[in-house]
């Protein structure tokens, strides 16, 4: 794809962006079974005004359909909109067996924290895109106290199915340009493989949950143990007291690896094995356009007289159309594999320096308790040593 930009790595013909708002989510309740999400909402403009609304997730959903249907998205790789959310009580059973083994009795709560950034992502994508950042059903959402008035998106399982049917033809038809087939046939392997890494990298998060119930019933235990601080059994059971602090500290360090994996690399995993769904949808609707025009010429040679004329515009039109998502996709691609890379960049150092931050917390904490114990022998109280217990790194700016 090199040809698609120029030589400073710019996208050729597209002028930079500066997008006309900020937007957080800052917080979500839950109302029954709907939740209500909080925006704060900056206007980058002379007056600097900044506005606090409530949004639901069928709102997101509304504003989506919005931008979908007001513009030609057809050469967009559109930014992905989080899932919605679960809220029943089977959900959060599912979820949690999922999560810690289908013996764990344990139930997760409402994580409305992953939530929140998974659509304050979303907002900053459509924010700073070039054509759906100025789109006025944005602005509404962003700023309008009342939530838009919006119709009830039906979904149609017979549509769905027939366009699975059409992907699955039209998808292996083979592109009239290399550069575009080489595309089709990359992102099909990224796909796969960054939905595989994905699964496997929630699974590696998993066991750390797996491991942190475990060490937690172990403490609890020992601590059960270890109550009777008198008689002859007395230094044992302070011992086992002890050993179950030390315990607790490497299950906290557990806690904050988990937390940290998710909030960095696993994030970006998830996001973009979702935005190469996307990359994946506007080159079918590409190969759309381009059958199209296939089939016109087809329809132009095989024309009679009296209709010739009316194909010949049939086929300027399907040719127009084409040389239009051609363009747009080109650009688009080209933004995309940049912004991937740095993203992934990005996530893997903010990754790595959690890693070695909470391990020489959690190291410190072990090292402290080990002292304690050491100590025991030889009759010394050790004072608790003031030390810095790992973190959950959550990153200044989400990536």
């Amino acid at each position: 794809m090199e040809t698609m930009q120029d030589a400073n790595g710019d996208i050729a013909g597209m002028e930079p962006f500066e997008p006309w708002y900020t937007a957080q989510v800052v917080g979500a309740t839950k109302d029954g079974d709907v939740i209500k999400y909080e925006l704060k909402t900056k206007k980058l403009d002379e007056s600097n005004k900044e506005v606090n609304v409530i949004r639901e997730y069928e709102d997101f959903q509304w504003l989506e359909h919005c931008l979908v249907t007001n513009n030609d998205v057809s050469g967009l790789i559109l930014p992905p909109l989080p899932p919605k959310p679960g809220v029943s009580a089977s959900g959060a059973e599912a979820k949690s067996k999922k999560q810690l083994g289908s013996g764990s009795k344990a139930l997760i709560g409402d994580e409305f924290h992953k939530d929140c950034r998974g659509l304050e992502k979303y907002l900053q994508l459509v924010l700073k895109h070039e054509l759906l950042g100025k789109e006025e059903s944005l602005g509404k959402f962003l700023v309008d106290k009342e939530a838009p008035m919006r119709t009830k998106l039906k979904k149609n399982i017979l549509s769905n199915l027939s366009k699975a049917v059409g992907e699955a033809r039209k998808g292996n038809h083979k592109d009239i340009d290399d550069t575009f087939q080489k595309e089709r046939d990359n992102c099909n392997d990224k796909l796969t493989l960054t939905k595989e890494a994905s699964d496997n990298f929630n699974k590696m998060v998993y066991i750390q949950l797996r491991l942190e119930g475990a060490y937690s019933h172990l403490s609890t235990m020992l601590n059960l143990g270890g109550g009777v601080l008198e008689g002859p059994s007395a230094s044992a059971n302070n011992m086992l007291v002890k050993f179950s602090h030390a315990l607790d500290d490497y299950k906290h360090g557990i806690t904050v690896f988990s937390a940290n994996d998710e909030n960095t690399l696993g994030f970006t995993l998830d996001l973009y094995a979702r935005y190469q769904e996307s990359e994946k949808e506007m080159l079918y609707r590409r190969t759309c356009k381009m059958i199209d025009l296939e089939t016109a010429t087809k329809n132009l040679e095989k024309a009679k007289p009296q209709k010739r004329d009316a194909a010949e515009d049939v086929k300027k039109d399907a040719e127009a159309a084409f040389d239009k998502i051609s363009d747009v996709a080109k650009k688009e691609i080209v933004k995309y594999h940049r912004e991937r890379v740095l993203a992934f960049q990005k996530a893997l150092i903010l990754y790595a320096e959690a890693k070695v931050k909470t391990a020489r917390d959690t190291y410190a904490l072990l090292a402290r308790d080990l002292k304690k114990l050491k100590e025991m022998d030889s009759g010394d109280s050790a004072a608790d040593d003031p030390q810095t217990s790992p973190v959950v790194y959550t990153p200044s700016k989400p990536f």
